[in-house]
């Protein structure tokens, strides 16, 4: 199976641009002044789930938000329950008796 990337005009396992990374680094956004940070996101059947950092801080959230029914809420996480707690929002909040 060939794999192609986008806009750069390459295949996956093409050799022939030597010169060129296998991959590229995004240019990294201007960070000026912007106290919150995304690092994941995910959405499905209505609902989105975000990681944010809050870098003056230093805390983690996880952001819920489902479109059909309107709700919302956000948790904060300790870091090494961070990625447990965006797999599984609604768990989480059970297990740490926050209200959603």
């Amino acid at each position: 199976m060939r794999i192609g990337f986008p806009g750069t005009g390459t295949v996956a396992g093409d050799r022939t641009e030597s010169a060129r990374p296998e991959y590229e680094v995004p240019p990294e956004p201007d960070m000026m002044g912007k106290d919150t940070t995304e690092l994941a996101c995910r959405r499905g059947a209505g609902i989105e789930v975000t990681l944010l950092w809050h870098r003056a801080s230093g805390e983690l959230t996880v952001t819920v938000s489902d479109a059909a029914s309107g709700a919302a809420f956000e948790l904060p996480v300790a870091a090494d329950e961070a990625l447990t707690a965006f797999h599984h929002p609604y768990a989480y909040a059970a297990v740490q008796r926050v209200a959603y």
